[in-house]
């Protein structure tokens, strides 16, 4: 297989865990970012193997909420007002998501990806001998009130408790034999023993860079400004050149919508963008994530110090970091820590999010030596394997081991 030449466009952890994955299938790789490996949002993201993903994010119940949300500036929702336009296909599309059969679609599907993602994902820590950077000891979400953890006892715990998630309800003594250091401010919460999570993004990533250029495969640092496909092969016209391969594969994360766009292919992909805040909480530690769910932020412990993690802002990918945002989570963090942090360093990145949920996975119809992997939300460095797995054996031609029928990009058509 070394005679076809797959092109990469996109070094995140999707895209290096598809060059990992199609490499060991024996193909020549190279991966196209104007980014160092690593550098977009995969950078920023709060580092877990988030195993108990399994409900969509699209239903009723959170639709009614969202206006309040909106106008609620301590909220985790927030949106630049002049993204409203650029929302209004995503927003036609979360609401046909909403609908229960969509909706217990959804959750299928994102089962099925679910119950191959760890594995996958042990295969090329394995592989790239990065498992030093990663940390199994379980996650808790935490409620601040005994209504809140109540209500989500008898809704969306029980829902993934009926999805085979292996999960733990804690009172607020047993929150706190297992992470002494936090605050009482809640009143118990849930317990994911199985999920695991790593101490740098950014290392992760690079470790599989590593293995994928000792291993003959080849990174080029450059800007995509177009994708041509043929019936024989594919030019992806760069900077100030172009290259040739004989199948192609978009990993891009948001940018994946622009190319796709001058493919006459349109997605209603968001830009929901995630903040991280690096503290140093003395002379505190946190042995696991502790998530509180009331305010969906995250506390990871990771090399550099305690990551804040959280949020989702509907606005352009390039647009400033809102100082309030940041503000707000460290508000968040005082209250769960019980004292003021040093804030280390501060960071925005956009996370690639469709309206249903779910990724966008395997081949264009419209173009069939072209495959896509992204959309992957929250849940990029969960699915990046699973992802990569599925793309190799769409072009080897095998039937991919999970259906590839919901994640297509032809849904929204």
């Amino acid at each position: 297989m070394q005679n076809i030449h797959i092109g990469i466009l996109g070094a995140g952890i999707v895209g290096l865990s598809t060059a990992l994955c199609l490499q060991k299938a024996g193909y020549k790789v190279t991966l196209i970012d104007k980014e160092s490996p690593g550098m977009g949002a995969s950078f920023g993201n709060a580092g877990l193997f988030a195993d108990y993903a399994r409900l969509p994010f699209a239903k009723f119940a959170m639709m009614k909420k969202m206006p309040g949300m909106l106008l609620d500036k301590t909220s985790p929702l927030s949106m630049q007002g002049s993204y409203l336009p650029s929302l209004m296909p995503y927003g036609w599309e979360f609401f046909k998501a909403c609908f229960p059969t969509k909706y217990v679609q959804g959750k299928k599907a994102l089962t099925s990806l679910q119950e191959c993602a760890q594995l996958t994902n042990q295969e090329l820590l394995d592989l790239t001998d990065a498992q030093d950077l990663i940390k199994s000891e379980g996650c808790l979400g935490l409620f601040a009130t005994e209504e809140g953890f109540s209500t989500a006892q008898n809704g969306d715990l029980q829902e993934r408790r009926e999805q085979g998630v292996n999960l733990e309800f804690l009172n607020a003594n047993q929150v706190h034999d297992m992470e002494p250091d936090l605050a009482n401010f809640h009143a118990g919460g849930v317990f994911y023993p199985d999920t695991r999570f790593t101490i740098s993004p950014v290392e992760l990533s690079r470790r599989y860079a590593l293995y994928f250029s000792i291993n003959g495969g080849k990174i080029l640092q450059d800007e995509v400004q177009a994708v041509l496909p043929n019936d024989n092969e594919v030019t992806i016209m760069l900077s100030n050149s172009s290259v040739k391969y004989d199948q192609v594969v978009i990993c891009a994360g948001f940018s994946s919508k622009e190319i796709l766009t001058k493919l006459g292919v349109k997605i209603p992909l968001v830009s929901e963008r995630g903040y991280h805040l690096t503290l140093d909480i003395g002379a505190k530690s946190l042995s696991r994530p502790v998530g509180w769910l009331d305010k969906a932020v995250f506390l990871t412990p990771m090399e550099d110090g305690i990551r804040l993690a959280g949020t989702a802002e509907f606005a352009f990918a390039d647009a400033p970091l809102n100082p309030q945002r940041a503000d707000e989570m460290l508000k968040h963090a005082k209250v769960m820590l019980g004292s003021a942090p040093e804030i280390k360093s501060t960071w925005v990145g956009s996370r690639p999010s469709t309206p249903d949920s779910l990724p966008i996975i395997g081949a264009l119809e419209q173009h069939p030596r072209i495959k896509v992997g992204f959309g992957h939300g929250h849940l990029g460095l969960t699915f990046a394997a699973i992802t990569g797995k599925l793309i190799t054996q769409s072009i080897q031609g095998h039937v991919p081991i999970v259906d590839l029928k919901p994640f297509s990009a032809a849904r929204f058509n």
